[in-house]
């Protein structure tokens, strides 16, 4: 697990190209949900004096504190993130949507350089497998 991946067998080229399409996939959503958020921002100060549907407003508490990956529109990926632990979870985000390295996040976590590697690892081959056993 710890050798370089430098693409040459058809595992490593595998891997790699799963590897950015997910990380692809999260980019975009995460881009989509802050441009979301930006419209409701905006449309909420031009409707400030419309009375508020209570329906409407029900349902958006309910989705306010659940994470990103609740969200998300491929169901084969947000099963597969629902699949890891909250720590592989964290570690995944952390270094997809915030682009953290492993040095910052093992300062954070109070673990060593290799062992937050091994937990990002764990989580992308996890991930993939569950993807690929919801897909056939």
């Amino acid at each position: 697990m710890w050798q370089k991946n430098n693409g040459k067998s058809e595992t490593e080229v595998l891997q790699n190209l799963f590897t950015a399409y997910l990380t692809t996939a999260v980019r975009r959503r995460r881009n989509d949900y802050i441009k979301q958020a930006v419209r409701i921002q905006q449309m909420e100060g031009m409707t400030e004096d419309i009375p508020y549907n209570q329906d409407q407003r029900a349902e958006e508490d309910m989705f306010r504190g659940l994470p990103l990956p609740m969200q998300l529109e491929d169901s084969a990926l947000l099963h597969a993130l629902k699949g890891i632990s909250e720590r592989e979870r964290h570690v995944f985000f952390a270094r997809v949507l915030d682009e953290r390295g492993f040095e910052s996040l093992a300062e954070e976590m109070g673990l060593g350089y290799k062992g937050v590697a091994t937990i990002y690892y764990r989580a992308l081959r996890k991930i993939k497998k569950k993807m690929k056993e919801l897909r056939k």
